[in-house]
């Protein structure tokens, strides 16, 4: 599960010719997890922990025991966990790290159209956003109220003009090619069916429909979707809806527990395949956190998991998405990148789908590495 998870915030790398840097002990705080404590924790890679400094920084070492060390690249990798995109930005500006995890929206367009656009990247990464839906909340509990929802979007403007890392319009939710499935069910945008299907539910031109809170984690890219989504239901549909900022830990636990009514949320794969999607929506998935049940969804999803023809395999999620959109217990928002920014030295980092990266691979150009 990697519902709104991301990797390590920053990463320095040092070349083959730095010394490595001297071990310091790290004590957790957990007693219960002794195993992860320095000179505890077993590994096999290329790279061992040397310094673990919480909220400062984790340090490892090329491991001189691994079964191919002689083709490591690196002496060590240094990753830094620092929330803000602002301040990754700044450091990477200032020579500190030679990666980010990701870019501040408001520097995106300064970076393609000016003379470092090549520190720019965006690479394709398996994700979803969508907003869940609590069902247990009226008038959510309409599925013509959520479908109103649904479709009062224009998703390649919210792409285009707010999230700007190149994603794309996400009309399911499974992305468009994984493992060979593409869904032909969808969500269109259309904000004249989404005021037909509030009127119908009860709510012309939005009269007498309740205010509404959407919660989401703090993050720039949720703030701005949801600001413009906010505006857009507001000038199609004439209804209200307020904003919830919250600590990330904070918002997933008042998503267990459904203690919402929308949650702007994402789902990064686990895995290359559309079962790590809709998986997530069956009734008994402790990740579903929508109150949505739906026992023929249920059946296809199941089925699809023990069925050895690829073609059969195929179909049945098809049947299975194409419920899910109908009955709206999300809404899906964008497909996405990882946009970040990578010093020009770093060679070999390669996109990497799920966003898992092999540092065994990289190198770093002589003379150009980041000042400590």
């Amino acid at each position: 599960m990697r519902s709104g998870a991301g990797p390590v915030r920053s990463a320095r790398l040092e070349p083959l010719l730095l010394p490595s840097l001297p071990a310091v002990r790290w004590e957790a705080d957990d007693r219960a997890n002794r195993w992860t404590q320095l000179g505890h924790l077993v590994g096999n890679g290329p790279f061992r922990l040397t310094e673990w400094s919480r909220n400062q920084r984790i340090i490892t070492e090329r491991n001189p025991h691994f079964r191919d060390n002689l083709a490591t690249r690196l002496q060590s990798v240094v990753f830094y966990p620092i929330e803000s995109a602002t301040a990754q930005e700044s450091a990477f500006r200032a020579g500190q790290i030679h990666l980010t995890s990701e870019v501040p929206l408001s520097k995106i367009a300064a970076y393609r159209a000016g003379p470092n656009r090549e520190q720019l990247r965006a690479d394709p990464f398996i994700e979803t956003g969508f907003l869940r839906i609590n069902l247990g909340r009226p008038p959510l509990d309409d599925p013509r109220v959520r479908l109103a929802l649904a479709h009062a979007l224009d998703r390649r403007a919210l792409v285009d003009k707010v999230a700007l890392g190149g994603q794309s319009p996400a009309h399911s939710l499974t992305p468009p090619g994984t493992a060979g499935y593409t869904s032909i069910a969808g969500i269109p945008d259309s904000f004249a069916k989404a005021r037909e299907l509030l009127a119908a539910a009860g709510f012309p031109a939005g009269k007498g429909f309740p205010s509404l809170e959407i919660m989401t984690f703090t993050n720039e890219l949720n703030q701005r979707l949801l600001e413009a989504i906010q505006q857009m239901w507001k000038r199609e549909l004439g209804i209200e809806v307020t904003l919830s900022m919250k600590e990330q830990r904070v918002w997933l636990d008042d998503e267990r527990q459904r203690n919402y009514a929308l949650s702007g949320a994402r789902w990064i794969g686990d895995y290359v395949d559309p079962s790590t999607f809709l998986e997530v929506f069956l009734s008994n998935s402790g990740n579903n956190a929508t109150g949505w049940s739906n026992a023929d969804y249920d059946r296809l999803v199941r089925s699809a998991s023990a069925e050895t023809d690829p073609k059969r395999r195929r179909s049945l999620y098809q049947e299975a998405e194409a419920i899910l959109l109908a009955e709206a217990p999300i809404i899906p928002i964008y497909h996405g990148t990882r946009t970040f920014l990578i010093h020009p030295s770093v060679k070999g980092w390669s996109p990497a789908l799920l966003g898992f990266h092999r540092y065994q691979t990289i190198s770093l150009q002589p003379a150009t590495t980041v000042p400590r």
